[in-house]
C-alpha cells in the first residue's frame, strides 16, 4: 500500500512535470506578402470608407524574416533541436533526483533510509545510468553505420536491457527507499523516447532506426516506452521484495526477444496451425530464453542475498519453467498487446507461486 501511494506522489511530481516540459511553442505560419497581380484593365475603386492605408513594411519585415528562417543551415536546426531535447533530459533528470531527496529528507522513504544509503543509491543510479546510456548508444550507432541491422538492434535492446540492470540491484541498499533512486534508470529512458516520439525534427532518426521496426520515430512510444514503463512499476511494485519483478522483466525482456530471432532464423517452415505469424522454433526459443534468464538472475540475487524464498532451489527452477511455458502460450494468442500481456502473466504467476 505504501509503494502505491508513494507511486502516486511521484509520478505526480516526476511525469507530470517533465511531459509538461516538453510542450514545445508551435511555430506559426508567417503569411506570405500579398503580392498584387499585373493586369490591363483598371483597378476597381473601393467606396471611400472602406478605403485604409497598407502598410507595406510589415510585409517587407515578414519577408526578411521568412527568408532568414530558410537560409538556416538544416545542421543549425537539427543542433537546436538536439540541444533542445538535452535540457529537457536534463531538467527531467533534476525533477526526479530532487524530488526523491526530498522525500527521503521527509521520511517518507523509510525512517532507517540514512544519509549514507541515500547517496549510495543515489552514486549506483548514477552510474547504472551511465551505462544504460552507453548501452543504448552503442547499439544505436551500429545500427546507424550499418554494422546490425534495425531489427537485429531493436532485439538486442529489447533482449538485454533489463537483465543487464538487474545484474546491478545487489548495489543498491536493502532500505525501501532504494526502489525508487533505482527507478530513475527507466525513468530517464521513458524521457528519452517521449522526446525522439514527440520531436519535431530528425534528431530522433538514430534512435528509432535502432529501435523501431520501420525506422519511424512515433514507433518509440509503442513497444518501447511501454517496456521501460513496465520496468519502471516493476522496480517500484515489487524491487527485491520478491522475485515476481524479476521473472517478469525477465520473460519480458529475453523471452519476448528470443523468439522474434530465433522465429526468423528458424520458424520459416514450422508455423502453428493456428497461425502464421508464430514458429514453433519462435515459442521453443521464448520457453529457454526465459527460463534461463529469469534462473539464473534469480539464483545471482539469491547468491548476493538481495532476495529471500523460503523454498529450495530445484523447486523455484521448477516453477520459472512451469511459468516460462505459460508465458509462451499467452505470447502466442493475440490477446491484447503482448509487451503488457507477457510480463503481466508471468509477474502474477511468480508472485503466486514462488514466495
Amino acid at each position: 500500500m505504501k509503494s502505491i501511494i508513494l507511486l502516486t506522489i511521484l509520478l505526480s511530481c516526476h511525469l507530470g512535470s517533465t511531459f509538461g516540459l516538453n510542450s514545445r511553442t508551435p511555430v506559426l505560419q508567417k503569411p506570405r506578402p500579398v503580392q498584387s497581380s499585373l493586369s490591363n484593365r483598371p483597378a476597381k475603386e473601393l467606396p471611400a470608407y472602406n478605403q485604409q492605408p497598407i502598410d507595406h513594411r510589415n510585409n517587407i519585415s515578414l519577408h526578411l524574416s521568412s527568408e532568414a528562417n530558410n537560409d538556416v543551415p538544416v545542421s543549425k536546426r537539427r543542433s537546436s533541436f538536439l540541444t533542445e531535447n538535452r535540457i529537457l533530459l536534463g531538467q527531467s533528470a533534476g525533477i526526479y533526483l530532487a524530488s526523491t531527496i526530498a522525500l527521503s529528507k521527509v521520511g517518507l522513504l523509510g525512517e532507517d533510509y540514512s544519509n549514507v544509503l541515500m547517496f549510495q543509491d543515489f552514486g549506483v543510479s548514477i552510474l547504472t545510468t551511465v551505462l544504460a546510456l552507453i548501452f543504448v548508444k552503442t547499439i544505436t550507432k551500429l545500427a546507424a553505420d550499418d554494422v546490425l541491422q534495425a531489427r537485429d538492434s531493436r532485439k538486442i535492446i529489447h533482449t538485454l536491457s533489463a537483465p543487464l540492470f538487474i545484474i546491478c540491484w545487489p548495489l543498491f541498499s536493502d532500505t525501501f527507499g532504494a526502489r525508487f533512486f533505482a527507478a530513475f534508470v527507466p525513468f530517464l529512458q521513458a524521457v528519452k523516447l517521449w522526446l525522439a516520439g514527440t520531436s519535431s525534427e530528425e534528431d530522433a532518426e538514430e534512435l528509432a532506426n535502432a529501435i523501431s521496426r520501420s525506422g519511424n520515430k512515433e514507433e518509440a512510444l509503442g513497444g518501447p516506452f511501454i517496456y521501460v514503463v513496465i520496468l519502471f512499476s516493476a522496480i517500484l511494485l515489487s524491487f527485491r521484495d520478491n522475485l515476481s519483478g524479476v521473472i517478469a522483466l525477465s520473460t519480458m525482456a529475453a523471452g519476448d526477444g528470443m523468439a522474434d530471432i530465433i522465429g526468423r532464423r528458424f520458424g520459416k517452415n514450422n508455423k502453428w496451425f493456428f497461425s502464421e505469424s508464430k514458429s514453433i522454433a519462435g515459442s521453443a526459443g521464448f520457453v529457454v530464453a526465459s527460463f534461463l534468464c529469469s534462473t539464473l538472475l534469480s539464483i545471482w540475487l539469491l547468491y548476493t542475498n538481495s532476495v529471500a524464498i523460503t523454498m529450495t532451489v530445484p523447486v523455484l527452477v521448477g516453477k520459472i519453467l512451469f511459468i516460462s511455458a505459460v508465458s509462451a502460450m499467452v505470447e502466442l494468442f493475440p490477446v491484447g498487446d503482448d509487451n503488457w500481456s507477457v510480463p503481466l502473466t508471468a509477474g502474477i504467476l511468480s508472485y503466486l507461486f514462488i514466495q
